[in-house]
């Protein structure tokens, strides 16, 4: 902690000489830089926490950041606006405030900006895993319409001009400065035309924000459009101009669980895709280890991240591990039961798609959107990672380090492809052999022939333990077998 000004000298009325008492006063500071992130959520709760202690005088939000999710920013804006209802609260845009962060400034009692900085920008774009979304006209208008609504009402809640608020969000807003009798005022076009009918006759005197363009607006011009309430260069010299300076700053710091969220949160959707990978592989090669210890631990890793940002509740991990449960009792247990992995395939689906957003069932177009952005992002993991699985188990068998790794198959579980052949030694049989599984074949397994074994894989159907089969091909160094009938000719 800092302490910044100088001790005050009480007087001495004994005549003895006594030491300067430190102020009690204290200002909570949190600093929010870069996109808008989830554990900004936990520290604002530390914040509010923070300033309910009576010897606290101020909060003060260092903000720069690009913007962020609109859920979220409406989050961060309830929380910051609970804190600012509580003590005197400023905003100290340091370098810039833009889109979200335009709405996060508002939340507090005061705006300042550093000489440099920036405030505004606000469109609402739609984007997912693989970046900006296209959406069509009727779409676009529909968000920029409910975007434009919540910054409208937000500035006039905290007495900030709603017209620079829409212009923030909206391109197709143009604002004017003109004067009406002797007073300085902005309009917006319509509001400008409106006059006019009335019979008024405003003077026009400049254009604020042109129609076509994002209204983002420089220190000096939120000052004189009145939507600053001042510039300082430090984080000292407004305090300073507060008169904050004896008072002790006492900043709210990322704790583990919040840096440890920040870490991981640019690699959530590669988490659970490669969950996804290691699922199918594990099914692929069973009891090889690594496969099933990976995708425990991917898994458990997008749950907790989302766990603790608050989306993924225990209500989605039950979800998500009881569709794991039911998958595997499909394949290794019950195969071709086909409602045992249909329904593990529902509960997957839902516990992932719920653990992405902050709601079970959407309300209005902006959630609607959201919802089937993250439905097609899962249902595209549901493809995507069986693909990729099943290509690089079939890979690794035919190398030197698949072969190393690679374990046979024991009785009791299906198996699988497994890189010590006895093929190693003795060729493949041909085409048309038959002979019996050594162990199920869900598809892959081992089966002998003359008394040999070899490895196996099924052409699809579930095969028994000790059930008749014949050789129809080969798929890389395991024979490609399906079920034979020796009394059928």
């Amino acid at each position: 902690m800092f302490l910044f000004g100088a001790f005050l000298q009480a007087p001495n009325h004994a005549g003895t000489d006594q030491s300067p008492a430190p102020s009690l006063e204290s200002v909570v500071v949190v600093r929010l830089e870069g996109p808008l992130s989830p554990t900004w959520a936990s520290l604002l709760h530390r914040a509010e926490q923070a300033v309910a202690a009576p010897e606290t005088v101020g909060f003060v939000l260092e903000l720069d950041t690009p913007g962020g999710e609109l859920e979220l920013m409406k989050q961060l804006g309830d929380q910051i606006d609970a804190i600012a209802r509580r003590v005197p609260s400023v905003c100290f845009v340091d370098r810039q405030a833009l889109s979200a962060g335009s709405y996060l400034a508002m939340s507090c009692e005061r705006i300042v900006l550093t000489p440099g900085g920036s405030i505004g920008a606000a469109m609402p774009i739609l984007g997912g895993p693989a970046g900006m979304l296209e959406v069509d006209e009727d779409t676009r208008e529909k968000m920029n319409s409910a975007v434009r609504a919540e910054f409208r009402s937000w500035a006039e809640l905290h007495g900030r001009d709603p017209r620079i608020a829409e212009a923030f969000v909206d391109r197709s807003i143009e604002i004017k400065r003109v004067s009406l009798r002797g007073e300085t005022q902005l309009v917006n076009a319509r509001e400008f035309q409106d006059l006019i009918q009335q019979g008024e006759s405003p003077r026009f005197l400049e254009t604020v924000c042109a129609g076509g363009e994002l209204l983002t607006l420089t220190a000096q011009q939120a000052m004189e459009l009145a939507w600053a309430d001042g510039v300082s260069e430090s984080l000292e010299e407004l305090l300073v101009e507060r008169g904050w300076e004896e008072a002790k700053v006492r900043r709210i710091l990322p704790n583990w669980s919040e840096s440890l969220v920040e870490a991981i949160a640019s690699w959530a959707w590669l988490l659970m895709l490669a969950a996804g990978f290691f699922v199918v592989v594990s099914f692929q090669l069973p009891g090889l280890g690594a496969p099933e210890i990976s995708a425990a631990l991917t898994l458990g890793l997008f749950l907790f991240h989302h766990h603790l940002i608050g989306l993924a509740e225990w209500t989605e991990v039950l979800f998500v591990v009881s569709g794991l449960l039911l998958i595997a009792a499909e394949v290794l247990v019950l195969p071709g039961t086909l409602f045992l992995g249909a329904g593990g395939a529902v509960l997957l689906l839902v516990g992932l798609t719920l653990s992405l957003q902050g709601f079970v069932l959407p309300e209005g177009d902006w959630e609607s959107q959201l919802l089937r952005t993250n439905l097609l992002s899962v249902l595209g993991v549901f493809v995507g990672a069986p693909i990729l699985g099943i290509t690089c188990a079939r890979l690794l068998v035919t190398t030197r380090a698949g072969s190393v790794l690679a374990t046979e198959p024991s009785e009791s579980f299906g198996g699988g492809i497994s890189g010590q052949s006895s093929a190693k030694s003795t060729p493949l049989p041909g085409v048309g052999k038959t002979g019996t599984c050594q162990t199920d074949l869900r598809p892959s397994g081992t089966i002998t022939i003359d008394g040999q074994p070899y490895d196996a894989v099924s052409d699809g159907a579930y095969i028994e333990l000790g059930a008749s089969i014949r050789v129809v091909g080969r798929r890389g160094p395991s024979l490609l077998v399906k079920p034979y009938n020796p009394q059928v000719s």
